[in-house]
Parts: structure tokens; sequence; C-alpha cells
């Protein structure tokens, strides 16, 4: 990052910390692409960035979400490093998780955490394959709630975009 890209992303997070919309529309188009890799990256599970990628593309066309937004990042943010912030979004993560039913929180934990196929995961558990996938489908909707329904986590998504680096 230039100089002079540096001043002009101050210029915006002062403009953002003081509600105008415009900064938030820059700064959004310019790390939508790196937001979505993170969140990938986060999550592990295509399916459930995907979702959180639709959400914030939403918010970018929704004025009064982005006012929510910003207020929430207003009070919500402080200069911690990004490693900070990953810690904290995957601790989101963990609480989502352990929302689960156990044996939905173990296929979940096999297949997305570990990478294991559904047929592996299906004989360690003694279950279908078939079951397996609706444990999973079932946990994705539970955890793409819970974090939908998460203040925190637009908080987060937020401080993330902020630091400098994604």
């Amino acid at each position: 990052m230039t100089a002079h890209n540096s001043l002009d992303e101050k210029e915006l997070l002062i403009k953002l910390q003081s509600g105008d919309r415009v900064s938030f529309e820059r700064l959004y188009n310019t790390y939508s692409d790196r937001i979505y890799s993170k969140l990938l990256k986060l999550t592990k599970a295509e399916d459930i960035a995907n979702e959180l990628y639709q959400f914030y593309r939403k918010v970018a066309r929704d004025k009064k979400l982005q006012a929510h937004i910003i207020d929430t990042f207003t009070e919500a943010y402080s200069h911690t490093e990004e490693d900070i912030y990953l810690k904290e979004s995957r601790e989101l993560l963990n609480r989502a998780i352990d929302q689960l039913s156990p044996q939905r929180k173990e296929v979940f934990n096999l297949c997305k955490i570990e990478g294991k196929s559904y047929d592996e995961a299906a004989s360690l558990l003694g279950i279908s394959p078939s079951t397996v996938s609706n444990h999973l489908v079932k946990a994705n909707t539970s955890i793409r709630k819970y974090l939908f329904h998460s203040k925190e986590s637009i908080a987060l998504l937020l401080a993330a975009l902020m630091v400098k680096g994604l």
C-alpha cells in the first residue's frame, strides 16, 4: 500500500466513524474479495462463507443495515492486531458449533474441521453417509443462524476489514 492510499484509507475510516455512507461503500468495495477469502479460511465451509458474504453484499445496498453496522462498529472498534480478530472470530464460530447437539457437533467437526469424507465420518460414528449429510445440512443452518444473529460477528468482520493486510 502506498503512502497516498494509506492516507485515503485513514480519511475513509474517519469519515466512516462519523457515519459517511460513501466511505462505507468505498471500503466495502476495496476489501470485499479479501473478506470473502478470510471468511472461507475461517469457516472452512464454503456454504457458510457464501452466506456471510451474501449478507455483507446486502449490507452494501441496504442503508438502514449500514447505519446499524456503522453504529455497532463505532462502539466496538479498537486498534488491535489481526490475530486477535481471528482468535475472536474462531471463538465465535466455536460458540456456534457448541450450540449443536453432540452428534451433530461430532459430524461437523469430523467433516468440516478435520476434513473427513462422509463415508469416513459415517464409519467412525456407526451411522449412514446420508445421516452424516443430514447432520451437516442442519449443522450449517444452525451455525449460520447463530452467526447472523450475533452482533459480535458484524463487529468482528468490520473490524477485520479495517486491519491492514486483509
